[in-house]
């Protein structure tokens, strides 16, 4: 089981680092929890914002677990006594829901994988269906992907390289018999025909159907940048392609709609507490805020509806503003010399600090203005008017920016920002240890092969974690939010980065 820590440091830019690779006696929820706990001792962290696990029993009840731990560890442990602490990785659920709606196109899935499974048995086999594409003139040089049964997405790429080489597929077909033998029985065992005219046609309906599941899940994977912040728009686009295909003409595509609409409204219908947090994440976007969320729930769930809903956001985020005001109330605006602290190593002006230095204080002032008025910091937040649309928007670059004005709601935006929507991305730790084990070093001891990944995943880390000034150092120790998610947790401490 990998733990690895997902955060923002100090100098505002998105980290992960593995903090433990071991062997776990079993995956039931107490071991599992207790693996957990043990990495939060050795690491001294106490503090815990989300766990992210994808939907397994076993992991609900590690959660109660770590739930339980925490609060006993300090009255802060958790936020609101762990009210948001159990995230249900999206990648996973997304997963579930596809998976519901390729039952329908079983028959065609598997033949198609079969006539890919038979080109890709042999190089002789190969070099024939790569004649076969030259004849056909189809410029792909007999470029296949054969898919895992149980990944829906690896199915979507091996569909959508088979359609494109369909012809040369049936050309096989009509030249080859050991191509046409391969499927009739053999040793009692039944195979599938080759593919049909049928077959093709419901992968094709297939491919076109999942392409947007399929770059959706691409974005929910992604560890390089800000996920939860997407996670609402890629919502709103999964539920509009579902709601508007389950009234095809086509009744395969609207059969598959229907199945995967249900198995949706199952898990991300309406308003849960983890839910609500991933919206917050799309309103602490300054070129979305409430207005974005407003527009979509007023079309999905009609203006009444959509206004209570509104109304339950609302409170979710004022809640969060004023226990983050209670835990950090005593928080000042960081001076220039703090603030340059957390920059890279090459110096700046006079001119460039007295500047910055100025802006500093004006903020201040102004913030000061602001609560003498009895505004809070979330109220002149959603006062602003959006940043515009710009792919080249740097979410994190604002809200560094924007610390200085609103320093409560900037902690929260740190700590809702770090989380991860997915759990896919822990894999490539697993990926780490095929290569450290080989067949010339298979005997190494389990405390090696943590040591040596986690050494190698520090040292190749993209960027250094930028770190606070001495004086902070002491001031802030206890005042850290960290984020744990089992297999790729987000974790901030105050050993490691103290914001």
């Amino acid at each position: 089981m990998v733990v690895t820590a997902h955060f923002i440091d100090y100098d505002w830019r998105l980290q992960k680092r593995i903090l433990s690779f071991s062997q776990i006696t079993d995956h039931t929820g107490n071991s599992i929890g207790r693996c957990i706990e043990k990495v939060l001792l050795e690491w001294g962290i106490d503090k815990i914002f989300t766990i992210i696990v994808d939907n397994a029993t076993a992991n609900a009840n590690a959660i109660g677990y770590m739930n339980r731990k925490l609060n006993s560890w300090r009255e802060d442990g958790t936020i609101f006594g762990g009210k948001y602490m159990h995230l249900r990785c999206c990648a996973h659920i997304l997963n579930l829901i596809v998976s519901d709606g390729l039952k329908d196109l079983h028959e065609s899935v598997v033949a198609i994988r079969n006539a890919v499974k038979y080109v890709k048995s042999s190089p002789s086999r190969l070099d024939r269906f790569k004649r076969a594409v030259e004849h056909e003139k189809l410029g792909n040089n007999g470029f296949v992907v054969l898919d895992v049964p149980t990944r829906w997405n690896s199915t979507y790429l091996m569909l959508e390289s088979a359609v494109k080489l369909r012809k040369a597929f049936e050309r096989m077909e009509e030249e080859n018999g050991h191509y046409v033998n391969y499927f009739k029985e053999s040793d009692n065992e039944k195979r599938i025909s080759p593919p049909l005219l049928n077959d093709w046609e419901n992968a094709k309906v297939f491919i076109q159907f999942l392409s947007t599941f399929y770059d959706i899940t691409l974005d929910f994977i992604a560890s390089l940048h800000v996920t939860s912040n997407i996670y609402f728009k890629s919502w709103c686009t999964i539920f509009n392609q579902l709601t508007s295909l389950s009234t095809e003409r086509d009744p395969l595509v609207s059969r598959m709609a229907v199945s995967m609409k249900q198995k949706f409204d199952k898990y991300w219908k309406g308003l849960d507490k983890t839910i609500n947090l991933l919206i917050i994440a799309v309103v602490l976007d300054p070129r979305y805020k409430f207005g974005y969320v407003k527009w979509r729930f007023d079309a999905f769930y009609g203006v009444t509806q959509s206004h209570s809903m509104l109304c339950s956001l609302k409170e979710v985020l004022i809640d969060l503003y004023e226990y983050y005001v209670t835990q950090y109330g005593s928080v000042n605006v960081k001076s220039n010399d703090d603030m340059s602290s957390g920059k890279s190593g090459v110096p700046e002006s006079f001119y460039e600090k007295e500047k910055f230095k100025e802006d500093s204080l004006w903020g201040q002032k102004q913030q000061e203005e602001d609560v003498s008025m009895g505004k809070s910091e979330v109220e002149l937040y959603l006062l602003e008017a959006c940043e515009k649309l710009n792919d080249k928007f740097d979410l994190l670059a604002w809200w560094k920016n924007c610390s200085v004005k609103f320093p409560i709601l900037s902690m929260i935006a740190k700590d809702v920002f770090s989380m991860p929507i997915s759990i896919v991305a822990s894999e490539s730790a697993f990926s780490t240890g095929g290569r450290i084990l080989d067949p010339f070093r298979s005997s190494l001891t389990p405390k090696i092969v943590e040591s040596l990944i986690l050494t190698g995943n520090w040292l190749s880390a993209s960027c250094p974690i930028a770190e606070p000034c001495v004086a902070e150092e002491h001031a802030k120790d206890d005042d850290t939010s960290i984020q744990l998610l089992e297999y790729y947790p987000n974790v901030e401490t105050g050993e490691v980065v103290k914001i």
